[in-house]
Order: C-alpha cells, then structure tokens, then sequence
C-alpha cells in the first residue's frame, strides 16, 4: 500500500551522476581573505527540469538541486533562497543581479562571457522528439523544413541557431511543450531526455513519441557573475564539505531505480505445485525430480531477488514517507477508518501508540467555526468523484486541541480499492496567527491598539444608518493634542509614545461603551459619538472629554500636561457620509486651534472658504494640461543589497504660472474628485514611459514606477493606454511598474481583476503602495499576481523609534518574501532607518536620505555610480 501510495506523490526519473563540484579556475588567497562571508545567497534555477528542480503535485519545490543547496546551507550556515521559477525569468533575475548563482546551465562560449562556470555534476543527452507517425526525421539536418518546440532561452535555441535552424515554437516550460505535443500542436521538439521521460510518463504519452540520436550531450554546472571569485570559491567550498555518502543519499531519493513489481502469484502458484508434484512423484521419479529441482531453484532464485528488491525498496519508500514535512495518512470512505500515517501525522495529531483502526477522521475535525462538518462533507465528496480539494480546517490532535491546517485532498486508487482519499495536511497556525495579527493592524492603529480610520468609517456608517431611522444625532469629532511636539521633542519619542497611550485610555474612559475612539494619526484622535438625543448632550460629551484632559499624567516617571483641541461636526446638519463629516470636523479642528488652543469649536458654514479654493482649483487644472504646467520629477528607488539604483518613481509636479510650484496634495484629490485625474494620468504614464526609455538608450536598465489612480483602474481603456505609452516610447514592458493601493484591489471588481491579469499579461509590474494601511488582506495578494510591497512610510518613519512600527515592518518585509514577492519601504529619511531596514533585509528602499524628487538628470548621475549613497553592503 504505502509503494502505491508513494507512486501517486512522486515520479522517478532516468539516473544520472552528479559528480564533485570544483573550482573551474583558480581564486587568489587575497580575494578569499578579503571577502566579506554574506548572510545569504540568492540562487537562480529553472523549476520545470525533474529529476533535478521542479514542483511537485502541491507546487513545492523539490528535487536534487534543491536538496543539495539545503545540505550546503546545513554546512556552511549561509542562508539560500531558491528562486525556482521560470528559466528565462531565472535567467533575467541573474542579469540584474537579482541572484547570486545560476543552477542547472549548461556551457557554451557566448555564456563563458558573462558567467564563471562550475565543473559538470551530471550529462544529459539531448536529442530531438517527434511524433510516432512522422519519418525521416534523424537529426539537425532533416529539421529544416519543420517549426522546431523548444523552451525558452533553452540551451537547445542556441544550439539549433548555430546550426542555422531558425523556425521555432517557444514554450514557457518543458511540462506546456509536452501538453502542446500531446494535442499535436508541435510534432517536433527538442527536449533534455531526463525531463521527457519525466512528463511524457506524467502525461501517459511515451508511446505517442520517438527519438533521434543525441543532437549533444550537455552538462550540467552552477555559475555565478563573470569575475566573481570570492562568491565562486565560497560556493565551490561549501560543496566541498558534502561528502560523497550524502550526495549519494540525495541522489538514490531521486534517481533511484523504480519499485519493483509486485510478487508474481501464478510463479508463487507454480512454486506450490512443483512443491507438491515433488513430494507426490517422490524417489520414484528421480529424472522428473532433479528437471522439477532446477526449475524450482531457478524460480525460487526470482521469488528471492524479487522479494529482496521490493522489501529494499519498500524501505526506501517509507524513508521518503516519514521524513516529508507534511502529515499524510490514507482515509477510507468506507469504514470512516485512517489507514497508513506517516511520521509527521503521528506527531502532529497526538496518536502515540493509538491503534489507527481505532482513529476515526471525525476524532481529528472540529468542525469549528467558519467551517462546518457540512462543508468538510462537500470537499470529500468532490475529491472521491475525481476533484483535488484544498482547503484550510480547524484540525483537533487527540487530546483535543485545536490548530490549523491547510488539507490537500484526492481520490487514491490503492492495492485496487479507489474507495480511498490521500490526505495531505500541513500546520498553518502560525500562518494564521500572522494573518489575524495583520488583519487587526489593519482596523487598528499599532501604537494604540484604538480602531483606525477604515474601522471608525464603518462604524459610522452603521450610526449614521441608524440615526436616520430614529432621528438621532451622530457627532464626529476630531481632536489634537496641544503642543505635543514639544514633549516629543523634549522628552524623546518613548516618552511621547507612551503619552499617546495614556490619552487614548483616558478619552476611552470619558465616552460611553457605544462611541468609538480612534486614532487619526500623529497626535490627532478621532471620535464617533451616536444616538445623542440633542445639541445640548453633544456639548456636554465633549466638555467631558477637556475636562479628562485636564488631569495630568504620569508618564515615564514624569507629571506631563497636556490640552486638548477639538472640532465637531454634526449629522445630518454638517454631512451625511463620513468623509463629509470628517472633513467639517477637521475644518473646525483647525478653527479651534487658531483660536488658541484648549478649545472646541462646532463646524459653521463660513468656515467652508476652502471650497471656493477647491473650485478654483478645478478650473485651473483643466488648462494647466494644455498649457503643459505640468511636469515630472523622479525619486530614485536603491538596491539595499548592492546600493546601486535600480529604479525610480514618477511624482507629478505642478508649476503654476501665478502660483509657482503646487504640491500635489493640494491638487491631486481635485484631479480625483473631477476625473481630470485620467487625462493627467495618461500623460504621466506616457512621459515617464518616454524618460525610462532615454535612460535605456543611454545604457541604463532602470525601471520606473508610476501611480494609477483608483478611476483609472476602473476604466474599459486602461490596458489601450498602457500599451499605446509603451507602444510609443518603445519601452520594454518589464521596466515598467505600476503602484495600486490597497483599498483599489479589495474593490476587486471584475473589470478590475481584468484589467490588472492584462497588464500582467504584458510583462508590468505591480505594486501595492502605502501597504499595511489599508486592507492588508493576502487572499487578493496571490489572485492579483502583486510583484512588490511597498512599507508605508508611517511605518518606515518610526522603525527605530517605535517597537510596533518595527513589527509590523518585519513582518510585511517575511511575509513579502515568502510569497517571493519584492519589499520597498518609502519614506526612509535617515541613516538609522536605512541600517535597520537592511538587517531586516529589506529589498529596496526610497527617501529623501537616498534622494529627493528632482529632475531625470539627477537620476541618471546617481545610476551611473557604484553605490552612490554609501549603502553598507
């Protein structure tokens, strides 16, 4: 059972030896004593090339080269990142420096002049397929009338090209090529045999297909960048400390001879019946006896060998089984009973020495909520009619603890009964942990633990509602500290930290159970006070909210006081929405501040001169494009890892004629509220497509980042103007970034998902902006196909100052590498921030202690120096 089992999880693949790996040319002592040993190393490989690096039936990555970096890690105690992916694209990652090694790349003297090579660890011969039906095809010279299947910057595409084939069908992967070749639409490809036999046999269609004699026989190296001799030699000793029993032990997981077959029982039957004639015939019969006595030896000598080679490798087998990191057993649907476990299931679940007859799948499910036993039903019906299920359940261990798990579920046919399910399962509460953490920072603020802005907006929503129907009032009020930067200035930011806490405990305990106190930001709360049955309750709610405020407090060690300010706008009198009625307050906020301060004013008509502003605003900004007053200045976005640029954004400047030069958060949210946001978008788009592709021209590969505004998003000609700015500047689309923020994917409309998988489609990036603020779901993460997240800078501000800050950087910066994805963090405006971040491994980092926005040309002179802004590296 457990072979069958195994059989249906892992695919063998034709043997091959990886031999030791040495030093392809010699490194001086100097360079070796010189170089700094780093904390990681990045390495670069294809993730569709079995037996050696590809992905199993559950998307892990696995195989030799996997399992040979994780040895090597063990050895030499340097972390690896395995940056399995697509070939081009893991060719590209080593072009930019996005990688330190490339695995699995064959030699040839063009790539001898950008990489340093490794000595061959293993030869595969490489010949051209086709289908059974074809003839006369023997080699290169009779491909000349055919389009030729090859992989994507495959090896094979520059060999083929040297020998003047030229027609090619590419593929992304050898896996697509062999789906291709199974429903005829290529009939003659080129394909390492290793990976041939591979997903032919995956595919079941090694009988549709012949082959010819080796094109060539490849061989196998790592590499890194062309001169690199301190990372080569680290590498090259790093392999040296693997011993050959080690590699042998990672080369029999995965080019072990396949199981043998099971024990024939007609030769065991036969076995039996000569036994038997024999003792029947007996002496008697001698010249019978001794032809029936050779047979059965013979025979016997095959049950052995066959019996000894299924026992060997059923040993192998269960070796494999027990050490995979994940739970697996066998569910029968029959008897309800779990059949074979292995090592993880018994130690993940509690079964200790519990017969597994006496285990039933009940005894280890919840059926806590938000799942329900009904919908565990529901996904075991689907997987026993054929339907892989993956789901995440509340799992209970046997002394009744409850954790969670990820299940991965399919219909195993097993010793001839397909009444059974193979379950995968793997512990995700610490997964789960980290996600309810990031999803309550993203209703709460860190500091304070108080309900952000995005919870008190719902919040007043359902009051508002409310109050509608039984005509109550609803005040918004929104307050600031007096003079609080004094204290933090004087005191240090611990000190005015923890005096944040302390007024939001006591604003908190001078409202009701019903309202809800927020924190806006900085020193300005926010609170939502509803059902109030008059004017007059309002007024006394807010004197008892200066009269808290009038107690010192005991900070630190130290009698601080403070005042409070406050503005307040009524529903519906002031507003009927919540940004109305925040706005008004905050209008009145800055009334009762001018006022001088330990106030509070109530929101008046009059004080809303601002919208005459606003107007005037408009009606500016529609000439201000045609009249081109516009203009755009680059921030440049620095590797944290070597300190070069690799980028920058794109940030809209308007240079008034009367005015000078408008910051944008005095004209952008007019350009939004107008939709003049969309021509001005499309112009900044086309021209920062324009400069990225002068900086190309000049030599500079720099990306450059753009912001999309949420109308823009939403619109039918999005892709048609992100094509036409690239058509017309000739930029490469994957120098292109695109910036979202996150409360414009959880609209997640389906014009929006659409929009966003075309521009994907393209080869541009996208990047989640101000991430953490917002919605900070992962589930919109993978389904958007997201490239980068960027820190917000509140966040990036108080890395150092503030332990929460720091948290929540941490774990966006893991999390974002644990998708595989890019972290950026805005807003770093000095050298301790730049540290910290960088131990944190941050990948990309953006500031005014990096550069201010300013011109392309100021871009350009910091991209053509080596780590321009001294970035310990």
């Amino acid at each position: 059972m457990l072979a069958a089992l195994l059989l249906a999880m892992l695919a063998g693949g034709p043997a091959a030896a990886i031999g030791p790996t040495q030093p392809a040319f010699p490194v001086p002592a100097a360079a070796q004593d010189a170089a700094p040993r780093p904390a990681l190393i990045r390495v670069a490989l294809d993730d569709n090339y079995p037996p050696y690096s590809f992905r199993d039936g559950y998307g892990a990555h696995v195989g030799i080269v996997k399992d040979l970096w994780a040895l090597w890690s063990q050895k030499t105690g340097i972390a690896v990142h395995m940056l399995a992916t697509d070939w081009g694209l893991a060719r590209q990652a080593m072009d930019k420096g996005d990688a330190d090694v490339i695995e699995t790349i064959f030699r040839n003297a063009a790539r001898e002049l950008l990489y340093d090579f490794s000595q061959p660890y293993a030869e595969v011969d490489v010949p051209i397929w086709f289908s059974a039906d074809l003839s006369g095809i023997t080699g290169v010279d009779s491909l000349r009338a055919f389009t030729v299947g090859v992989k994507d910057r495959d090896f094979c595409v520059e060999w083929l090209t040297e020998q003047g084939i030229t027609a090619f069908q590419r593929y992304s992967g050898f896996e697509t090529m062999i789906e291709a070749a199974a429903r005829q639409e290529t009939r003659v490809f080129c394909m390492d045999d290793p990976s041939a036999n591979y997903y032919m046999t995956k595919r079941g269609v090694q009988g549709r297909f012949r082959y010819t004699d080796p094109l060539y026989t490849g061989e196998l190296h790592w590499a890194v960048r062309k001169g690199d001799a301190a990372l080569y030699q680290l590498v090259a000793d790093g392999f040296a400390r693997i011993t050959p029993s080690e590699r042998k032990e990672i080369e029999d997981r995965w080019l072990g001879r396949s199981i043998a077959g099971a024990v024939n029982p007609q030769l065991i039957d036969l076995l039996v019946k000569l036994l038997a004639g024999m003792l029947v015939l007996g002496i008697g019969a001698l010249v019978w006896g001794l032809l029936l006595r050779r047979q059965v030896e013979s025979k016997t000598e095959s049950l052995r060998t066959a019996v000894a080679a299924l026992t060997a490798s059923e040993e192998r087998v269960r070796t494999i089984f027990d050490n995979v990191t994940d739970a697996i057993f066998i569910h029968d649907l029959d008897s309800g009973n779990i059949q074979e476990v292995n090592r993880r299931m018994v130690e993940m679940y509690g079964i200790g020495d519990t017969p597994l007859p006496a285990i039933k799948v009940d005894m280890i499910s919840s059926g806590v909520p938000p799942y329900t036993r009904k919908d565990a039903a529901a996904w075991i019906r689907k997987a026993s009619a054929g339907t892989p299920q993956l789901f995440e359940w509340h799992a209970r261990k046997l002394d009744g603890t409850l954790f969670w798990v990820e299940v991965s579920m399919r219909r195993a046919a097993v010793d001839g009964n397909d009444r059974r399910l193979l379950v995968v399962v793997r512990d995700i509460t610490e997964r789960k942990a980290a996600q309810e953490r990031m999803e309550f920072l993203s209703y709460h603020d860190a500091l304070t633990l108080l309900p952000n802005r995005l919870l008190v907006q719902d919040r007043a929503g359902q009051a508002l509602a409310r109050a509608e129907r039984n005509g109550r009032l609803v005040a918004l009020v929104a307050c600031g500290l007096d003079r609080f930067k004094t204290v933090n200035d004087s005191l240090g930011h611990a000190v005015g930290d923890a005096l944040l806490r302390a007024v939001a405990d006591r604003l908190k305990a001078a409202v009701r159970d019903t309202d809800t106190v927020s924190r806006g930001g900085g020193d300005e709360f926010i609170l939502l006070l509803s059902g109030l049955p008059d004017g007059d309750a309002v007024v006394e709610a807010v004197a008892s909210l200066h009269e808290a405020m009038a107690r010192p407090f005991q900070v630190a060690g130290q009698e601080l006081s403070v005042t409070l300010s406050s503005g307040v706008a009524l529903a519906p009198a002031d507003g009927s929405d919540f940004a109305t009625l925040l706005k008004n307050a905050d209008t009145a906020l800055h009334h009762a501040k001018a006022s001088g301060r330990d106030t509070h004013r109530f929101y008046a008509e009059a004080m809303n001169a601002e919208a005459v502003a606003h107007l005037s605003t408009r009606s500016s900004l529609r000439r201000a494009l045609e009249r081109q007053e516009f203009l755009i200045h680059y921030q440049p976005q620095v590797s944290l890892e070597t300190g070069a640029v690799i980028g920058a954004e794109a940030l809209l400047r308007w240079n008034h004629p009367d005015k000078g030069m408008i910051p944008p958060g005095a004209f952008i949210p007019v350009a939004e509220d107008s939709g003049l946001i969309v021509p001005i978008g499309a112009w900044v788009l086309a021209e920062a497509c324009r400069q990225a592709a002068r900086w190309r021209s000049q030599g500079l590969s720099l990306s450059i980042a753009v912001n999309l505004s949420a109308l823009q998003l939403q619109r039918n000609d999005l892709v048609r103007t992100v094509t036409q700015a690239l058509a017309d500047s000739g930029l490469d689309p994957l120098l292109l970034e695109l910036e979202l923020t996150e409360s414009m994917l959880i609209q997640n409309t389906e014009l929006v998902i659409d929009n966003l998988r075309r521009i994907k489609a393209m080869g541009i990036q996208v990047s989640i902006d101000d991430f953490g603020t917002g919605y900070s779901n992962l589930s919109y993460i993978g389904r958007l196909a997201v490239d980068k997240l960027k820190i917000d800078r509140s966040f990036v501000a108080d890395l150092t100052r503030n332990h929460d800050s720091a948290k929540i950087t941490a774990a966006v910066i893991q999390m974002a590498h644990s998708l595989n994805l890019t972290a950026v963090a805005e807003g770093v405006e000095d050298a301790e921030t730049l540290e910290a971040l960088r131990l944190l491994r941050c990948d990309v980092a953006q500031g005014y202690f990096l550069g201010r926005p300013g011109p392309a040309e100021a871009v350009e002179r910091a991209a053509r120096q080596v780590n321009p802004f001294k970035v310990k590296v």
